[in-house]
């Protein structure tokens, strides 16, 4: 994943084995990707399986399909399968261990299990900076009354960033420079395309932030709508809907 780009799946064609031609593994890792950003999370978790039993992929590309087959299964209710695999992936030990252990501390973000996360995310900002892992790693700190202090803060984190790029307000925000208001007004500037995506990053942030303060009324249309606008395969929508779950 970009250090840039949104929080969804993106592909896996850079991470074959040396070799010639196209490798069916990664074909089939590709097709999973295409297949969660439609919603269609079983025909992802059977490609990405068909990936993983073959010899296609090298280390990074096994690490991050581990990644990926973990949150499509957490998506379908899972967490079980999904834990299984998101440790797999932290535990190949590969150069996508970055985002390996921002994932799995997503996921324990996910679960309520904020003390883990803000390890897990802690550790993924030692290898690389971008921006939704400090967004994950100041709410997992937040909720688990960890302090936010040490290199890795908030503040300290936010000064590797462009926050005039998107979702630089939504960081502004949780530093309390911003409003909800604020944040939603930023999401319609820039590319009309991607107006949706960032809508439904506003909705998620502004509602996290809302739980953590204890003000579950505010946060719970929000999250509502990020269930419904945010894109499938994207860490938001799965995000909205646990903590709906969650709330009910």
């Amino acid at each position: 994943m970009a250090g840039g780009s949104r929080v969804a799946l993106p592909l896996l064609a850079v991470l074959a084995c040396a070799g010639g031609a196209l490798a069916a593994g990664i074909d089939d890792a590709n097709n999973a990707v295409l297949a969660a950003r439609a919603g269609k999370y079983d025909d992802a978790i059977g490609l990405f399986t068909n990936a993983l039993n073959g010899d296609d992929l090298n280390l990074a590309g096994r690490a991050q399909a581990f990644a990926y087959r973990g949150v499509a299964k957490a998506t379908t209710g899972d967490y079980d399968g999904a834990q299984e695999d998101l440790n797999y992936a932290v535990a190949l030990q590969s150069p996508y261990d970055a985002d390996a252990y921002a994932y799995r501390g997503y996921f324990e973000l996910v679960r309520g299990e904020s003390a883990k996360a803000a390890t897990d995310l802690s550790r993924s900002a030692e290898l690389k900076i971008w921006p939704y892992n400090v967004l994950w790693l100041s709410l997992a700190r937040e909720m688990a009354h960890v302090p936010d202090t040490d290199n890795h803060s908030l503040r300290a984190n936010a000064a590797q960033l462009d926050l005039a790029q998107w979702p630089g307000p939504v960081i502004r925000y949780l530093m309390g420079d911003g409003t909800p208001e604020s944040v939603n007004a930023a999401a319609l500037l820039g590319d009309p395309t991607r107006v949706v995506e960032r809508l439904c990053d506003a909705d998620f942030y502004v509602a996290e932030q809302d739980l953590a303060h204890g003000n579950t009324a505010a946060a719970r249309p929000l999250l509502q709508g990020a269930a419904e606008k945010c894109p499938f395969a994207s860490f938001e929508r799965m995000g909205a809907t646990a903590e709906l779950m969650g709330l009910k």
